[in-house]
């Protein structure tokens, strides 16, 4: 059997499935013309003005809701015909289809001309046949199931209606007919998952109630007292809730989620309800302190699970990420005539696409440990896997390219479907399989630059302030030891190395994933060096602990490299506007944190105060060290030549300096603005500029700016002998230091600081928690390597 033989055997079993003769249509379903006369009859049958009383009312009642009835069974008709003539439609597009199929294909065979090319370009014909062969059998198909749905819709209706109350009940007496005691029997005997699984099926059908879309938000909204335990993971909710929930979830049956997608675009503000009912019924979090059953029951549910979704979306989930397109092949007498082949590279799993937008359609607040979540947080890095090998491609293809065109747009908008739910994320980070999955993140070269993979901790800086489940500082700690230990790494990408003689570094690659983790450790910097200065919960471990065994600050210095590799323009002007980079955020936050540090040993030497706070001086040397030190590494990791290092850290942060302190308070001391202090304090931030061959890697400034900012902060609390700064301090704020022009003008400048310092306390004290600072940082620095 020839190609083209078997592409005819292969249309004509598809052909039978199309039946033969002329699809019947829907008029011999259609009786809405005698239901509607005997409607007619039935109203004018009205006891009218001539009969009255009790009697009349009851039969007033009941004839009306007789012709009720019979209205509604010829509306009921009516879409009944109107689905069977949808149907015969289907299947006569399709019977044209295919025969517009069948002599395309025979007619562009038979015009091939003879040669050694004849059969490759026929069987190119007949693949292209067999694909549009099988997308007209798949639509038909599904348009068919969409009908067939409908029609089954009815089938309740009619049902409901057979069962309508006409006649009073047994024992009533005189009771109207179809009396509302009598209502909703069956509905009042319905389960609570029965009454989901109702509740759904008209969501699907587009038939829900007001009752029924009211009773779906009351099942699907959550209290703020019920949210804060659904985030702490120790929500229960009533049995009853919980079936019901779980009954609506299953009852979307094998649906794909396209479709469950479609039926959501349909139902309007009810749509959203879907996911939200999905997230609850899927968490495994939630319980309702009934026991657990093997296997898990809707009907009395111990909690959330996996189990709760459809099945079509379980389908998804449990299916693979990627998925290669194939040819249809031809298979015809128990073995392959034309076998299928590879179509085209591989691509996301149909559904995860729909599945994301299907979570982002809901409210985000439930998203706190779901199986749903976790699921689609497991094929994200599936497919992360998968298309970071790109085994599949040859070696002169663009890796890259491939998977920014193929892969990112689904792969980014999965991770944006996730990116609230922080018992996932955490989960990613900390739990088993989070070092590749971090390596996996970093080295993709991500379509938007990493801002969907950096979305995945927005809330970890968002959080730090209030986090009682310790989840945001063990999510930060565990990102800190990964960047920190893997430093070397990240600024020298693996899956960059080749397209120049070293590789790139995650600032140049993903500069907006590297941007979000700097938002994530901000409000750490001060904890990674051991001293909490305020802004977190202090339940993050020190990176360097000060015990005394070393003073410089190696794994911090480490992880500060990393967000140095994101950099702004050195042409960037104050106040453009652009974002902020890494190293801004970083330059930015360590500072308050350093000056924090700095007004609280300030404000220990006042009489009456706590023990003067030495430790927040030593503390603030480190990370000043770390800040500094990190800054140099990265340098080195581009340059390999020391003074080049040491020459590009000091720009950079000059830079930063400058583009902050335009923009905010550095010091953090009130009535200061950093605008003023700014020029005085570059060299306190940066050092002098280096000279080469001078050691150390990093440049040492002076103590006065330290000096003049704690005078400020003790000044604006009425610190000491305020005397001492008469004609430099005014309006809350000292005046800029004079410039030194050779006068004395700068030396009395200086030495009523001093003055005023060591009438702060006793003698000698601010000046002893100063050399402190400078005593850590200075063998911070030199020390190291």
């Amino acid at each position: 059997m020839g190609v083209l033989d078997g592409f005819i055997s292969t249309w004509s079993n598809a052909r039978e499935t199309f039946g033969q003769g002329v699809p019947a249509t829907g008029e011999q379903f259609d009786k809405s013309g005698p239901l509607t006369t005997m409607q007619s009859n039935v109203e004018s049958a009205a006891p009218g003005s001539r009969w009255t009383g009790a009697g009349a009312s009851a039969y007033q009642t009941a004839n009306a809701d007789h012709g009720k009835v019979f209205a509604q069974l010829a509306a009921l008709d009516k879409q009944l015909s109107s689905h069977v003539t949808a149907s015969s439609e289907v299947v006569a597009a399709g019977r044209q289809n295919l025969d517009t199929i069948r002599k395309w294909v025979v007619d562009s065979a038979a015009a091939v001309p003879p040669g050694k090319n004849h059969d490759q370009m026929v069987m190119q014909i007949v693949n292209k046949g067999l694909g549009q062969l099988r997308e007209i059998v798949t639509k038909s198909n599904g348009d068919l199931a969409t009908i067939g749905g409908k029609i089954r819709g009815l089938g309740g209706e009619y049902d409901a209606l057979g069962n309508q109350k006409l006649a009073p009940k047994e024992g009533v007496g005189d009771g109207v007919l179809g009396d509302d005691k009598g209502k909703d029997e069956d509905e009042d005997k319905k389960s609570p998952s029965e009454q989901g699984a109702a509740d759904s099926e008209a969501l699907q059908n587009g038939t829900l109630t007001p009752e029924q879309s009211e009773r779906l938000a009351n099942n699907t909204q959550l209290t703020p007292e019920q949210k804060g335990a659904l985030d702490n993971g120790s929500l229960n909710l009533p049995p009853d809730q919980m079936s019901y929930l779980q009954g609506f979830s299953r009852e979307f049956g094998d649906k794909t989620p396209t479709e469950i997608k479609a039926i959501m675009d349909a139902s309007g503000t009810d749509g959203g309800k879907v996911a939200d009912a999905f997230q609850l019924a899927s968490n495994p979090n939630i319980h309702t302190g009934l026991p657990e059953t093997d296997p898990p029951s809707i009907d009395q549910p111990s909690g959330g699970g996996k189990y709760a979704l459809p099945d079509g979306v379980q389908k998804v989930l449990d299916g693979p990420a990627m998925t290669q397109p194939m040819t249809s092949g031809v298979f015809e007498d128990g073995r392959w005539i034309v076998p299928p082949e590879p179509d085209g590279p591989l691509k996301p799993a149909p559904g995860l696409n729909d599945l994301a937008n299907i979570v982002q359609q809901g409210d985000r607040s439930l998203q706190h440990g779901t199986a749903l979540d976790s699921g689609l947080m497991a094929k994200s890095q599936e497919m992360l896997d998968i298309s970071n090998k790109h085994s599949q491609l040859g070696p002169t293809d663009d890796p890259p390219r491939w998977y920014h065109d193929n892969v990112d747009p689904t792969l980014q908008n999965m991770l944006n479907a996730v990116n609230k739910d922080d018992i996932v994320i955490h989960d990613a980070v900390t739990g088993p399989g989070s070092e590749k999955f971090l390596n996996d993140l970093t080295n993709h070269q991500w379509q938007d630059d990493g801002l969907a993979a950096g979305g995945l901790f927005d809330w970890v800086g968002e959080d730090a302030a209030n986090d009682p489940t310790g989840r945001a500082a063990q999510t930060a700690h565990a990102l800190a030891e990964y960047t920190s230990s893997h430093h070397a790494d990240l600024l020298n990408l693996e899956s960059t190395r080749g397209y120049t003689a070293e590789g790139q570094s995650l600032g140049q690659v993903n500069p907006e994933l590297t941007r979000d983790w700097a938002r994530a450790f901000s409000p750490y910097f001060d904890d990674m060096v051991g001293n909490n200065t305020g802004g977190n919960d202090a339940l993050f471990a020190p990176l360097d602990p000060a015990d005394g065994t070393k003073t410089e600050p190696t794994n911090t210095r480490q992880l500060m490299s990393v967000l140095m590799s994101d950099q702004p323009p050195m042409d960037q002007e104050p106040g453009s506007g652009a974002p902020q980079t890494a190293s801004e955020i970083l330059f930015d936050s360590t500072q308050q944190h350093v000056h924090k540090a700095f007004e609280n040993a300030a404000l220990s030497a006042m009489p009456g105060g706590p023990v003067n706070d030495d430790f927040a001086m030593q503390s603030a040397g480190r990370l000043q060290a770390a800040l500094s030190l990190g800054s140099f590494d990265e340098a080195a990791s581009r340059f390999h030549n020391t003074f080049e290092a040491q020459h590009a850290s000091w720009e950079l942060q000059g830079k930063l300096y400058d583009l902050g302190a335009g923009a905010v308070d550095q010091f953090g001391a009130p009535g200061t603005a950093a605008s003023d202090i700014a020029s005085f304090t570059k060299d306190f931030v940066i050092g002098p500029e280096p000279v080469e061959g001078k050691p150390p890697n990093v440049t040492i400034p002076g103590t006065f700016p330290t000096e003049r900012f704690m005078a400020e902060v003790l000044a604006n609390n009425g610190a000491g002998n305020m005397a001492a700064l008469d004609g430099i301090y005014q309006n809350g704020a000292l005046n800029p230091a004079p410039n030194q022009t050779g006068d004395a003008t700068y030396g009395a400048y200086h030495n009523a600081i001093g003055a005023y310092l060591n009438s702060v306390g006793q003698p000698g004290d601010i000046d002893n928690l100063i050399q402190s600072y400078w005593n850590i940082y200075t063998s911070s620095v030199v020390g190291a390597t």
